[in-house]
């Protein structure tokens, strides 16, 4: 995929949000009854659509477009219901906003750290801040002034107390589209000032829809199993697409189901390739699936009933592997695992031996 590739697949440049018009007539109504909520807290799973809404509503408000009248019962003209957040890409705030320069439209997002230059881990004071600048501005035009977070449960304490500020004092003909992955993590405060919005997971057969919209090409069994892998999270399956997440699948998948026994060679050498500084992607895609191969083994154990395979023949190798230990042992190493992997990204630990860990501890419960 190329640079201009990952430009254009940004949720600003979404036409559609598949699967969640329920979401989008739920806002219009609101508007059109001109109750529109000044918070509004859109909710789901990562990569669900929750930034391609976000976005819809913000170009819908920018433009602001007037729609046709129509003629009241004196012959006064009035405006028509708004059907549809879809405002033309010929529009010139909207070309505005695909460009970056929409006076209109702000985002808090976590941003890169001056001194480490990486990617800070959570949203600071100090984007929120540039929300409250924004807010005190006045719109040249008279329209809406929208300010997106992405996502509300990467704020520290300060940046959350700093928002909750905005949420008690909000400017007129404005509105804050909050995304969060887990709502659950938010202060009480803000999720009681905000209208939810909760996007659910789509159909396996809908999550291959939009795949294969990007994909084209794309042979049958991999649309599937990015469809499983996904949980019903198309962003998350496009993503997991572009980084080769079939792949790296197989390649983890590989090694579990021969427990316990490990081809510990080959466990070198993909935790090298995944441990490389360009690798950082890679590397949380990889825990990611790795957890999640250990979460359906503990659910399959606990219900007793098979899992979909997304491997030929794993739920069957995941019943005998669950068998070489017990349940609870299985749910506690998965809980160490999660902090283990925590863990290494905040004190930086060397990645190839956390995935050499990750293998072995495996390799070790199913031996007794």
């Amino acid at each position: 995929m190329t640079e201009g590739d990952a430009t254009q697949r940004h949720p600003k440049f979404a036409t559609s949000v598949f699967g969640h018009e329920s979401a989008e007539r739920e806002f219009l109504q609101a508007f059109n009854s001109d109750r529109l909520h000044h918070a509004w807290l859109i909710t789901g799973p990562k990569g669900i659509g929750k930034a391609t809404l976000a976005w819809r509503i913000a170009k819908f408000l920018v433009t602001a477009p007037k729609a046709e009248a129509g003629a009241g019962l004196f012959g006064e003209e009035l405006p028509q219901e708004a059907t549809s957040l879809e405002v033309s890409s010929e529009n010139t705030d909207v070309q505005r906003v695909l460009s970056g320069g929409h006076a209109g439209i702000s985002v808090a997002e976590r941003t890169e750290n001056e001194k480490t230059g990486k990617m800070r881990s959570d949203i600071v004071i100090d984007d929120v801040r540039k929300l409250t600048s924004f807010y005190t501005q006045t719109s040249s035009d008279g329209g809406w002034r929208v300010a997106i977070v992405d996502a509300a449960d990467e704020l520290n304490v300060n940046a959350a107390n700093a928002l909750l500020k905005l949420l008690e004092e909000p400017p007129a003909k404005s509105i804050l589209l909050l995304l969060a992955h887990s709502p659950g993590k938010l202060l009480p405060t803000i999720r009681s000032r905000c209208r939810t919005l909760k996007l659910k997971a789509l159909s396996e057969e809908s999550v291959k829809a939009v795949l294969v919209s990007q994909f084209p090409a794309m042979p049958p069994e991999e649309l599937s199993a990015l469809a499983k892998l996904s949980g019903g999270a198309p962003g998350k399956a496009i993503e997991m697409a572009d980084l080769g997440g079939v792949e790296l699948y197989r390649q983890i998948a590989s090694q579990l189901v021969r427990l316990p026994r490990l081809n510990t060679p080959d466990i070198h050498q993909l935790a090298t390739r995944l441990a490389a500084p360009k690798a950082d992607a890679e590397y949380h895609l990889f825990v990611e699936m790795f957890l999640g191969w250990l979460e359906r083994l503990v659910r399959q154990t606990a219900s007793n009933m098979p899992t979909e395979d997304i491997m030929q023949g794993e739920s069957a190798e995941m019943a005998r592997i669950s068998s070489m230990s017990r349940l609870d042992s299985w749910l506690d190493l998965w809980e160490k695992m999660g902090r283990l992997v925590a863990r290494a990204d905040a004190v930086n630990l060397d990645r190839k031996q956390v995935i050499v860990n990750l293998f072995t501890s495996v390799a070790s419960l199913a031996r007794g």
